[in-house]
């Protein structure tokens, strides 16, 4: 029978067993039958802390459906907004849902996080794995046998040469949402490879959340051989990636489409089921709308309200809504004026109507900076209390005053840019709209998805709108990049450094009800800076064929879970 690997938090200093036999101090990744939903499950969070979930449901979720004696084959079509960026996912420049998306089925991990809940730890170049009791090296055993898309076999040396050009990138690259893992280890001599088929990792301090961040889509493998070959040593292009996942590279147009071809070799038995998967590219939400509609795409990832309910009634798509890992943002740059003065930024906050938010934008719930529902949120009723959440005629008189109290009375102009989706532009039209109501008169500069995210890199920006989703609803996947001096999405710049030294223990604290109370005062702490501006935690929705089959949405994660080798067309 398939255990439980929960994390036990132990009372004593240094002491973390994974329990995974009775009484055993050792974790073991038991391999998944294919086509299942069964695992293992690993939760960051101990038993005992109590959460309020959202208050909706999933809805439009097929039933599983085991497949093994359906036909496979077939090609799944899926429409999206535009072109991956990089599929060297590790980096910064592969954060984005548009390049994880056709990337992340060609590619493999140490262990992967579950599509459906994040704290379930599945199996997959590492087949188990144990931790010693100081809580400090983990030793993976890793499968025979995996091969990389051009047959050489995955080694241990392959892993260890993933993991350290996260803790030490090539040059000109930086790191993206691998990040957490760069807060563990300190160097590549901590990663070492007894033979070929054991890897082990030596963590800093005893971490509760190393598994978990270890497992995220981001920490994927690269073979040394291939990669070094490139220049830079970095697969961005499509036609780059040689992975080990379920399908590998065919051919691609940029523009237009990216295709994917069954891995023969897959070290999955049976798997995967389709012949292939093809990302066209549709920058149109009407053209994608029409597509899914004449039956020409099968998925499209990511719609407004207005669009899901335009699919209403239609038989031949499910509409799938769920609570999302993320939400929506305006935020600030700390050194550009006016946004260095705290008034104004308050005002920024004050501004907005979170409940005009949640009919406006289709649905949403309350939350301050971690996801509402999860394990660690702030509680709602303290939430209720933040500023930007009380009675909204009230607060924009106030954000008026503070404005004219900073030295604009008849209120500003200011430019803000965003994404030149329509899903962006949206947001940014409602965010500039509650601007306006305290006297902010915004001008939209929407821009390209990879011209942006350069722009922000360099901080040119003083104001933006932007849409998070988090990869992992973790303190060590959201805090440090988000909220640290110098994070990789730390776009305002805020920098304080008793924070920083915060986020440091909650990730160095075992005691699942400790580690809560630091996780909700760095919250109270970051809200108060009114830096980033969380006006919207929001719903995702997800239209899908009736022909797609045991296809899950990803949970609260618009990243995890995106293979598809268990996915099959049906008649």
């Amino acid at each position: 029978m398939l255990r439980a690997l929960i994390p036990v938090i132990a009372g004593i200093a240094g002491l973390i067993a994974i329990a995974c036999s009775s009484g055993g101090e050792t974790g073991t990744v038991v391999p998944t039958p294919a086509g299942t939903a069964q695992a293992a499950k690993s939760s960051p969070v101990s038993p005992g802390v109590a959460v309020a979930g959202p208050t909706i449901a999933p809805t439009g979720i097929s039933e599983p459906v085991d497949p093994r004696d359906e036909r496979y084959g077939g090609v799944l079509r899926v429409a999206q907004p535009g072109d991956p960026i990089s599929c060297d996912l590790a980096m910064s420049r592969g954060v984005g849902y548009q390049s994880v998306h056709p990337c992340n089925p060609m590619l493999s991990q140490i262990v992967r996080a579950s599509a459906d809940d994040h704290g379930v730890i599945l199996p997959d170049l590492a087949t188990e794995y144990s931790l010693s009791p100081d809580g400090r090296t983990w030793t993976f055993k890793l499968r025979e046998d995996a091969r990389w898309h051009d047959g050489a076999p995955v080694t241990a040396d392959d892993l260890k040469f993933s993991l350290d050009r996260v803790i030490d990138p090539p040059e000109g690259l930086l790191v993206g949402r691998a990040g957490p893992i760069k807060s563990y280890i300190s160097s590549t001599d901590q990663i070492k490879t007894p033979d070929e088929h054991t890897l082990t990792i030596t963590t800093d301090f005893p971490a509760a959340s190393f598994i978990t961040n270890l497992a995220s889509v981001y920490v994927s493998a690269f073979p040394r051989a291939a990669t070094e070959k490139l220049d830079p040593p970095s697969m961005v292009l499509h036609n780059q990636v040689v992975g080990s996942g379920p399908f590998k590279f065919d051919s691609a147009t940029r523009g237009s489409f990216y295709r994917m071809i069954r891995n023969n070799d897959y070290y999955e038995p049976d798997l995967p089921f389709l012949d292939g998967i093809t990302y066209l590219v549709m920058p149109s939400p009407a053209i994608r709308l029409a597509a899914l509609k004449a039956g020409e795409v099968e998925i499209i990832m990511l719609l407004t309200e207005a669009e899901a309910e335009s699919l209403e009634g239609d038989s031949r798509i499910r509409l799938i809504r769920e609570p999302s890992a993320g939400g929506n943002t305006v935020q600030m740059n700390l050194s550009m004026p006016p946004f260095d003065d705290p008034r104004v930024r308050r005002a920024v906050n004050l501004a907005f109507d979170r409940s005009e938010a949640v009919i406006a934008l289709g649905g949403g719930f309350n939350g301050a900076i971690m996801p509402p529902g999860g394990p660690w949120a702030l509680d709602l009723e303290e939430v209720s209390q933040l500023p930007g959440y009380g009675d909204a005629e009230a607060e924009r008189a106030e954000a008026r005053q503070l404005l004219a109290d900073a030295g604009f009375p008849d209120g500003f102009n200011v430019k803000m840019q965003t994404r030149s989706d329509p899903f962006s532009t949206s947001l940014a039209e409602f965010a500039a709209a509650q601007l306006a109501t305290v006297g902010i008169k915004v001008e939209l500069e929407p821009m390209e998805r990879t011209a942006y995210q350069d722009f922000l890199l360099r901080g040119k920006h003083a104001l933006i709108s932007h849409s998070h989703s988090f990869s992992l609803d973790d303190p060590d996947a959201i805090l440090p990049a988000h909220y640290s001096c110098g994070g990789s999405e730390n776009f305002p710049g805020f920098c304080d450094p008793e924070l920083d030294e915060m986020i440091q223990a909650q990730s160095r604290e075992l005691d699942p009800g400790k580690r809560k109370e630091l996780v909700d005062e760095i919250q109270r702490r970051v809200w108060e800076a009114d830096a980033k501006i969380w006006f919207n935690w929001s719903v995702r929705r997800t239209p899908v064929s009736v022909r797609v089959q045991n296809f899950a949405p990803g949970g609260p994660s618009l990243y995890q879970g995106r293979r598809l080798e268990s996915v099959w067309l049906a008649d």
